[in-house]
């Protein structure tokens, strides 16, 4: 191979790049350019090139004059003031496919950028959400159900209440594989037919999402393992499993980013436990109080003994979420998160009406052996059940409503991406954190959060689902120890950031994540 290289120089080739381009990117022109040219390093093969205006239309470029490595041609369209992204897509001579883009501005740049409503698709979001309700109602219900029989049913557990269990786990195991295609599908805004493709799965499995996914999944496998046995080992892997519901919980979603984390994250595990608690006692519950009144009465009073703990830390724990959310009182009433929350709590009083009531009447007329109590018990257990689902539907729009505390940040007009590696972490800021162009800031730190020393950072921002290839620019390093560039973003939607750290000459990290611009 050595030898190879010495004698065929030539064969050494490196992949294609644009060395210009007219006009140049970020270029300010006050009137649309009537020709257009980008020269790459070396002759190139074109795979795809279009113009995409401000308003996120996508118009192709067939009319294209090719010489060796300069393509010429003229705009497909006419063009607008505003930003424009011309994204380009070659062959090149050593056979591999290399894309990219570049932004110029006619007017001013920032300037006639129209707000555009990115198209959400209305099918996919029914999904999630429903794909939500039951992936979360089965993992309460199977983790919650394993640690009643494992910690408060005195005798031994019916056939049908451990087989329902497991096939509460089964089934919810099936939903959240299901949740994390359909999460794959929302992040590079694909249809259903693409559901099948590796990328959509592997963007599902990625970040804070995948995080939580996993620990639903250790939590689930831990519950059919304590439905195997009794005693202390199906207490222990029944503990685990309702630790690692409150875990997933606090993993992902807007819990993950409220600020102080550390409150935020505790808030939602112990929710998450307490929550699990009382749901998965409920349908064992109900089955003992039909089939072994005896051992239905004795596990009764434990659980009665023990459940105003749990309903207390739910309490405390939910005023503290909500408190932390929030932001300031008049919130509540003035943002569809505050709006939401208010449906949620009035289905919680219901709840715990009932709840009280079970405990206050039903459970001693339940142990003085009354006439139809045992009856009423489990009516009332069933609507404690169906206000569960409710509740879950309810919580599951939050899935698509930003809590008014992260819209207090976007009033700074920023947007903030914490991006992360076991080698690497990095702090993101975009300035202004709407469409146009973009300041970015950087601040680089090893796994352990110290500052980390890079020779080089190169960011890039592409936009897939909007059909722009990836833009990169190399960052600067400031006296104060952070990198920064200017880039641009011209249209609003869900961009992909990447980062590419070059640590020494012989080691590079890249980490990336997706950033919504508004």
């Amino acid at each position: 191979m050595a030898l190879a290289v010495l004698v065929l120089p030539s064969l050494a080739l490196a992949h294609a790049s644009l060395v210009a381009s007219d006009p140049a990117a970020e270029a300010v022109l006050t009137a649309a350019p009537a020709t257009m040219t980008l020269t790459f390093n070396e002759p190139v093969t074109l795979l795809a090139l279009q113009l995409i205006d401000a308003k996120g239309r996508a118009s192709p470029i067939t009319e294209i004059a090719g010489d060796g490595d300069r393509l010429s041609f003229a705009p497909p369209m006419p063009l607008g003031a505003g930003g424009h992204v011309l994204s380009w897509r070659v062959v090149s001579a050593d056979g591999h496919p290399v894309g990219g883009s570049l932004t110029f501005w006619i007017g001013a740049p920032g300037a006639s950028l129209p707000a555009i409503v990115v198209p959400d698709d209305p099918a996919r979001r029914t999904a999630i959400w429903a794909t939500r309700i039951v992936g979360e109602l089965m993992l309460l219900a199977a983790t919650g159900g394993a640690f009643f029989l494992a910690w408060i049913a005195t005798a031994a557990a019916a056939p049908v209440v451990v087989a329902g269990c497991a096939a509460a786990a089964i089934a919810g195991l099936g939903a959240l594989a299901l949740s994390v295609g359909l999460q794959g599908l929302d992040i590079l805004d694909l249809p259903f037919a693409r559901l099948g493709a590796a990328a959509v799965w592997r963007e599902g499995a990625s970040g804070s999402f995948g995080r939580s996914a996993t620990l639903a999944a250790v939590a689930f496998g831990l519950t059919l393992l304590a439905l195997l046995g009794r005693g202390a080992p199906a207490r222990l892997l029944s503990l685990g499993a309702v630790l690692g519901v409150g875990a997933a919980l606090a993993a992902s979603g807007h819990a993950a980013t409220a600020e102080p984390r550390w409150l935020a994250a505790s808030a939602v595990l112990i929710h998450g436990v307490s929550l699990a608690l009382w749901i998965g006692a409920l349908v064992p519950l109900a089955v003992a109080i039909g089939t072994d009144r005896a051992a239905a009465d004795a596990a009764l009073r434990r659980f009665s003994r023990a459940i105003p703990v749990a309903i207390a830390a739910l309490l405390i724990s939910g005023v503290v979420l909500g408190a932390l959310q929030l932001g300031r009182v008049a919130a509540l009433w003035t943002s569809d998160y505050g709006r939401i929350l208010i449906a949620k709590l009035a289905l919680v009083v219901l709840l715990l009406l009932i709840a009280l009531w079970n405990r206050q009447r039903l459970t001693p007329l339940l142990a003085a052996g009354a006439p139809r109590a045992a009856q009423a018990l489990r009516r009332t257990i069933a609507a404690e059940l169906v206000l569960v689902i409710a509740i879950l539907g309810v919580v599951g729009l939050w899935r698509f409503t930003p809590p008014p505390r992260a819209a207090a940040v976007a009033v700074d007009d920023s947007v903030f991406a914490h991006l992360h590696t076991e080698r690497a972490m990095a702090n993101v800021t975009l300035t202004p954190g709407h469409a146009g162009p973009i300041d970015i800031a950087v601040a680089l730190q090893t796994a352990d959060e110290a500052p980390l020393a890079a020779q080089a950072l190169t960011v890039t921002l592409a936009n897939p689902a909007a059909g722009i290839e990836p833009a990169s620019a190399e960052a600067q390093r400031q006296p104060d120890g952070q990198w920064r560039v200017r880039m641009s973003a011209p249209l609003p939607g869900r961009w992909m950031l990447k980062l590419g750290i070059l640590i020494s000459d012989f080691d590079k990290v890249s980490i990336e994540a997706s950033v919504v611009i508004r």
